[in-house]
């Protein structure tokens, strides 16, 4: 009986882990979808400030920098985020399946 519900989790797990990232996917390349809305705000910003763009673009490189180092360092914490945050997406998305009918 315990190796079915461990066999369940894991089942689920991947279920949410697959939804969470097909649901990102879809959101990010779909047309007028987050990364046409984003790269047309990221233009925007670069061509109207940029002494601003150019001091997020040094944080941004900072900041993912940092977070490499930390997933060297601590190994699982960050993979186990990351698994976390994909089925929390995913979720999401099937909730708004469910009740909505859309994504």
């Amino acid at each position: 009986m315990k190796q079915l519900l461990a066999g369940l989790e894991s089942f689920v797990t991947i279920i949410l882990v697959l939804t969470g990232l097909a649901g990102l996917c879809f959101q990010t390349f779909r047309e007028n979808g987050w990364l046409s809305q984003g790269f047309g705000k990221i233009a925007d910003t670069f061509i109207n400030f940029p002494v601003v763009a150019l001091g997020l673009t040094v944080a941004m490189f900072f900041s993912f920098r940092s977070i490499r180092n930390a997933a060297a360092s601590r190994g699982g914490r960050v993979f186990d985020l990351i698994v976390y945050v994909l089925m929390a997406a995913g979720t999401y998305f099937i909730a708004q399946y469910v009740l909505k009918g859309e994504i």
